[in-house]
């Protein structure tokens, strides 16, 4: 009843809506009509990437329907994607409400901030030189080799036992990062705490609901004043966040650490007059942003190799050869597996990281492809249907690392064909640094354990494990039995 009653209340803005984008003297790009939408409306909640991407077949590049009052332009071309991402007009970022709601978040922000504007530019730069570039990666090599032991020293421990292995390879993961941001452990490795379900679970919240789902709001505006449903679920999220970093920033700011004691992003931020909770809003950006999808990348691999055993062995006699130096995997040397980076960015493409790329936005009206885009526009970009695409990718449902040997694609945004970090302005600034965690969990996964399936569990169909979000994500975590390689029964 309360549905039937919102829905009567909605529907007369709804039809002004939309007969205004159908009378409108502005050219919009083609879409569908109101009613193929709802008579499709499981498709375009479920598996959206799909839908449009037959879409596209029909409209063509470019694609334009509304979404209550929000006019939302997609494209599955890569050619037009290209276009879209480097366009300065679509430089803008579309991020809900409820992001924006929680306090600290509003003006200090990378991966959300609504427009590439000079603190924007200030603090990609800071990143850049103290998480991402080249040596900053180095610097930080001894942090991960460290995590990834401590994970390695687990598993020994469960050796024979069912391992929910997602949890330990996001908790390693998440204390890589949180080390490098803080020198501190946000987790323990198997997750069994109050305290870390409860971390864990919000932060599946900030990117499936506060980064990536609109609510109410974004897509009636005129109601924002009265969504009160959204302020109150921010706040709720403020506090989460104060619980997960607020002793830590309380702990640093008392701690008076010696000048000449080695400095971490926390250091940073504090030197750069950031205040308590615009510290908390930006570690707990930085550590979703490093630990979600990386975790979600890993986990798929590690899904295609229970496959095939074939792909693990070549996987082990590379990195026994080029990066393994007698204690433990170099992290330096990973850049050498020439197969392992070839297998990363094959499940790169094959379970990319958010079926869309985070949406931009348009800061100004600007004529695009003949077609009239209104400011305020989502833009949309649909890179599950580019990295899909058989013209780009010979039998591209298959997993075959192979394709990526002896070509010069990269991840880094420069083919077209292949963008699991997006490309221009707003590329993710952490691709390398997500890459060479990926391949150093995986390489230490594989170096030391044989693994073995539990009983009555069957991968072989690894691409009906994943469901729909902006992160693919699988319906049911993967727990596997880890057995010690005949050859490193120490200790």
């Amino acid at each position: 009843m309360m549905m039937l009653i919102m829905f009567m209340i909605f529907l007369p803005f709804i039809l002004v809506v939309f007969l205004l984008k159908h009378f409108s003297h502005d050219q919009l790009p083609p879409g569908p009509y109101l009613w193929q939408i709802l008579r499709n409306i499981s498709i375009f909640i479920n598996t959206p990437h799909i839908a449009f991407n037959n879409l596209s077949k029909i409209y063509g590049p470019l694609i334009s329907i509304r979404i209550g009052g929000q006019l939302v332009v997609v494209t599955s071309s890569q050619t037009t994607a290209k276009e879209i991402l480097r366009h300065r007009s679509f430089s803008g970022r579309f991020i809900p409400a409820l992001y924006y709601n929680i306090p600290g978040t509003s003006h200090l922000s990378v991966v959300s901030a609504k427009q590439c504007n000079d603190t924007w530019k200030s603090l990609r730069a800071i990143g850049q030189t103290y998480l991402f570039s080249s040596k900053a990666i180095e610097s930080n090599a001894l942090v991960r080799k460290n995590k990834a032991m401590e994970m390695v020293n687990y598993l020994r421990i469960k050796e024979g036992e069912i391992v929910n292995i997602e949890n330990v390879i996001f908790a390693t993961l998440s204390n890589m990062t949180s080390n490098i941001l803080s020198s501190r452990n946000l987790f323990s490795i198997d997750l069994e705490s109050i305290a870390d379900r409860k971390l864990v679970k919000f932060i599946h919240e900030v990117v499936e609901k506060a980064i990536t789902s609109p609510g109410l709001s974004d897509l009636f505006p005129i109601l924002e004043k009265i969504d009160f449903w959204t302020k109150r679920k921010a706040m709720d999220m403020h506090r989460l966040i104060k619980f997960a970093w607020g002793d830590i920033i309380k702990e640093r700011r008392a701690s008076n650490r010696p000048r000449d004691s080695e400095q971490d992003f926390f250091d940073v931020l504090a030197e750069n007059a950031c205040s308590d909770d615009q510290i908390a809003s930006l570690l707990m950006e930085f550590l979703t942003a490093g630990t979600y999808t990386t975790t979600i990348v890993t986990v798929a691999l590690m899904v295609q190799l229970t496959k095939n055993q074939e792909i693990i062995s070549r996987i082990r006699d590379e990195v026994s050869n080029q990066a393994f130096d007698g204690h433990a995997i170099n992290d330096s040397r990973l850049s050498e597996c020439q197969y392992l980076q070839a297998c990363v960015k094959e499940t790169l493409r094959l379970h990319t990281p958010g079926e869309f790329i985070i949406p931009h936005r348009a800061i100004e009206t600007c004529k695009f492809n003949n077609y009239t885009i209104p400011k305020g526009t989502v833009m949309l970009v649909n890179s599950w249907a580019i990295h899909s695409d058989p013209s780009n990718w010979e039998d591209p449902g298959s997993f075959k690392p192979e394709r990526f040997l002896g070509t010069n694609i990269d991840f880094m945004g420069a083919h077209f064909q292949f963008l699991p970090f997006s490309t221009g302005q707003r590329m993710c600034p952490g691709a390398n640094v997500a890459v060479k965690n990926v391949q150093l969990m995986v390489a230490n996964l594989l170096h030391y354990f044989d693994w073995n399936i539990t009983d009555g569990v069957n991968y072989s169909n690894a691409d009906k494990m994943y469901k729909f979000t902006t992160t693919s994500r699988k319906e049911k975590p993967l727990c596997l039995i880890p057995k010690i390689r005949e050859q490193h029964m120490f200790g």
